[in-house]
Formats: structure tokens, sequence, C-alpha cells
């Protein structure tokens, strides 16, 4: 990686985890030590203003002298780094690829394997960019593989695994195909024109509303539910959705409520949570997690599959 770069996602990350400040002699030690500067080299003063004014451009934030503090440097606010989804991609791919570098070097880091289809994303992305639709064959679990005119509108990262939203020309309709399964795809010249209905509704910001995972079916509905010890405590460091509210808690539980399309994908979620969450209400939606649950124990039971209508 550039050292600039390297320098910059090493300096914001350093300055976050010392929110109190750091002067300039700290930061310098701080760098001589650290696996971003693997050979030890010395930051010198001058290096670090130009650096700092590199980050700040970089990341769209202030890095700011407290002069009556000591002479310590600290980034004034993280709103940007917040909030931003794009700045925090950006800090996240730097961080990668320090990574990778280290991956190289060491044995002690362990890692999931990629995300599979990474490799599609660059024609896909040359075709949004084009606003031309995409020749493409895709393999369903469920059916053999078809030819399809597809026009890509934007891509979405969930659970390790890549997804295009777009629409499906010839069907004139909303469709997601998960990029591992794409088995070939090239631009077709000719644009194709959404009609509005669908272009209005294949919103980026919008698409998605109120859905957990990738499946966007039946309207949003308020669930609440029941987690206990010590689930209820990573769930509230990390909410299972952005709705969640904290109802009630206990030194055993607490109650959430979402409020969120009861999709497949969301009760795979909760299963995963398995005797640690309960669905409390509504009840049409406990009633459908308990025919699961029971359909799950018949297949332990018996070895069998047992179809669920969903």
């Amino acid at each position: 990686m550039n050292f600039k770069y390297k320098f910059c996602i090493w300096l914001v990350d350093t300055l976050l985890l010392n929110k109190q400040g750091l002067t300039v002699d700290e930061i310098q030690h701080k760098w001589r030590v650290s696996s971003y500067n693997p050979d030890g080299g010395v930051l010198t003063e001058r290096s670090f203003h130009r650096y700092r004014n590199e980050t700040e451009s970089l990341f769209n934030i202030d890095i700011v002298c407290e002069k009556r503090n000591g002479g310590v440097y600290k980034i004034t606010s993280t709103e940007e780094l917040d909030k931003n989804t794009a700045v925090q991609w950006l800090l996240s791919g730097l961080r990668i690829s320090n990574l990778g570098e280290l991956c190289q070097k060491h044995q002690n880091l362990i890692l999931e394997n990629a995300p599979l289809g990474l490799e599609r994303i660059q024609i896909i992305m040359d075709s949004i960019e084009q606003n031309k639709s995409l020749s493409l064959t895709y393999k369903s679990h469920y059916k053999a593989s078809k030819n399809y005119t597809f026009q890509p509108v934007f891509i979405r990262l969930f659970k390790q695994r890549w997804y295009v939203i777009g629409a499906d020309i010839e069907q004139n309709r909303c469709t997601t195909f998960a990029l591992e399964r794409i088995l070939d795809a090239s631009i077709i010249e000719d644009q194709h024109k959404l009609p509005k209905e669908l272009k209005r509704t294949l919103n980026p910001n919008t698409y998605f509303a109120h859905c957990y995972g990738i499946i966007r079916q039946y309207d949003p509905i308020s669930i609440r539910f029941r987690a206990f010890f010590p689930q209820n405590l990573y769930l509230t460091d990390i909410p299972m959705h952005e709705s969640q509210e904290l109802i009630n808690e206990t030194e055993d539980y607490t109650d959430f409520e979402i409020f969120v399309r009861p999709t497949y994908d969301l009760k795979q979620e909760f299963l995963w949570n398995r005797d640690k969450l309960a669905v409390l209400s509504p009840e049409s939606f406990r009633l459908d997690m308990i025919q699961v649950l029971e359909a799950t124990l018949n297949g332990y039971k018996t070895g069998e599959s047992f179809a669920i209508d969903e």
C-alpha cells in the first residue's frame, strides 16, 4: 500500500483510540513501533504535518492542535466517520489492504474466506456507470441456468455475500442476483430505459427499507422479542436491525422491538440465536417461529425435511 494511505489510516485509528489526544512526539513514537511501519522508519515533524493535511482531505475531517492542552492533536468531530458510509468503506478498504500485506508476513492472523463473486463487481459497476444493460447467465439453486437481459442499479453486501439489484428487462420486474451464481456476464451496447415506476422502486436509499437481509417481501410489522443473558448484551452492542429499540431490561433478559418485514432472512436470524431469544409478539409471527422450530425438531427426529410455506 502507498505510504501516504498507510499513514492516513493509521493516524485516524490511532487518534480514535486516544481520544485525549497525542503530541507530535507521542505520534512519532507510536508510528515507529506500529505494524503499519514494519521497517521502523522515522516520521519527521514536517512529514507529520504534510500527511495530517492529507488525512483531513481524504476523510473530510479536522485534526486540530490544542496548544492549551499540551499541544495534543485530536479529531474534532467523528460525525463524518460515523455517518458517511462511503468514508467508512474507504477506511475499511485501506485497513484490509494493509491487513493483506500483514497476512503475507505473519501466521498469527486467521481470516474467514473472502466473499465469492468479487471478480464480477467490475463489469457490473461499469454497466451501472454507463447506464447499460447486461446479458448474463444465472444459475439458481432451484432451477436450471437461464439467460437474462438485466439492468443493474446497485450492489449490496450481506452476510459475506454480494448481490446486485436491478431490473429484469424482459419481465419488467425487480430482480436480485447473487454474484457467485452469475455464470457469465457481458455489457449490452444498447441502452434500456427503465419505466418510471420501476426506476422509482429501485432507489438504493429506499429499496430495502424495513428489510432484514436481501429479501423484500411482506409489509413491515412491529416485532417484540426477548433476548436472554448473554445474548441481550451482544444485541445491545450490535442491534439486529436499525429500528431496534430497548423496551424493558432486567438482570436476566432484555426486551427489544424492531419494525421490519417478516421474511425468511429474519427468521433465520432469530433461529441463529437459538434458545437465547424468544419472539413475544405479534402472535402470528410467534406462531410462525414455533412452526419453524417444530419442523426443525421433526427433521432431527426423522431425518426428513418438512416444507414450510413462505
